[in-house]
């Protein structure tokens, strides 16, 4: 570890073994089939993955700019960004209520590094939410004011911008395992949670057991942070189950899904230009502040001290090469 970063908990994932979880690797997976088909029926998956995008497109919003004019991002260029992946728990998107993003992932790609930095933000990191004026909860600020408050009280909180965003239901998550046939995964901690008991070692899981692992936190030593390790290892497992099935009479149920528990403020053009000029940056890094767990006005929060938030806003800003 160099002496200038701060401490982190850190895990390398090797670009030829892991896979980490990123949301719009769903679309990629979806878009991969069009090598695989050709003539009329390649346009006709075009066109529906097309539409697909259309649906499940929805602007930042009011967000505050945090470039500068000679900072904009040109996909086409290569220009490190950043991607905010938001995970919701409140049934399909846009058919219930609001709820709360309980999983907070702020990713920046930078294919001059060819890295990647993902980091987990705990939900119960107490900030300052932007335009409400009050110290909360930072996944409270979507309940409050929807996409364009979290991105503006994340810009806030770590003075970095946020390029995109993708907003993923975790009912979307049961039903793509259960899409797929169930999936396997390696569990490293014994647990029984909603009645179900998962052992040490790999487990099977279909799409309501699947739900059950990856929302428990409180038995977890590693708290929000090993219930995100549980979500990226079943969303990697759906992907590597993915693969090995004829997506080619099967991809409608995927988009169907995607319409149904996903909203992105990447047109399909977007995707397209990362899958073409961002490839080379998938060496992952996982990173996470370091707070201190306290109890305030009856609350218990994560703090994090001005000098981590402004060491890991360092680190973050160099890596969009933002001076």
């Amino acid at each position: 570890m160099n002496s200038d970063e701060p401490e982190l908990h850190r895990h390398h994932h090797h670009k030829h073994h892991k896979k980490t979880w990123t949301p719009w690797k769903i679309i990629l997976l979806v878009l991969g089939i069009l090598v695989l088909v050709g003539g009329a029926f390649a346009a006709k998956v075009y066109y529906d993955v097309d539409q697909t995008a259309k649906t499940v497109y929805k602007a930042k919003g009011k967000t505050q700019n945090k470039r500068k004019a000679n900072q904009a991002v040109k996909l086409n260029k290569k220009t490190p960004f950043s991607i905010l992946l938001l995970g919701t728990d409140t049934g399909e998107l846009g058919r219930t209520e609001k709820g709360r993003t309980d999983t907070m992932i702020l990713a920046t790609v930078n294919p001059q590094t060819k890295q990647t930095n993902m980091l987990s933000i705990a939900r119960d990191s107490r900030v300052t939410i932007a335009g409400y004026g009050q110290k909360r909860k930072i996944n409270s600020a979507y309940a409050l004011g929807g996409i364009p408050m979290t991105i503006n009280t994340v810009q806030s909180f770590l003075n970095v911008p946020v390029d995109y965003y993708v907003m993923m239901n975790m009912k979307g998550l049961e039903q793509l395992v259960d899409a797929v046939g169930g999936v396997t995964v390696d569990n490293d901690l014994d647990f029984t949670y909603e009645g179900h008991h998962f052992e040490k070692g790999p487990v099977t899981l279909d799409g309501e057991t699947a739900l059950k692992f990856s929302r428990m936190r409180y038995d977890d030593p590693r708290g929000d942070f090993g219930r995100q390790l549980r979500q990226q290892a079943i969303i990697q497992a759906v992907l590597k189950k993915a693969t090995s099935l004829n997506l080619v009479t099967q991809y409608n149920k995927f988009l169907q899904i995607l319409e149904n528990n996903m909203q992105t403020n990447m047109t399909l053009k977007d995707v397209l230009n990362i899958q073409h000029n961002y490839g080379g940056a998938m060496n992952f890094k996982t990173k996470q502040l370091k707070g201190t767990g306290q109890m305030i006005d009856g609350q218990s929060f994560q703090v994090m001290s001005d000098n981590e938030v402004s060491n890991m806003s360092t680190l973050l800003r160099n890596q969009l090469d933002l001076k």
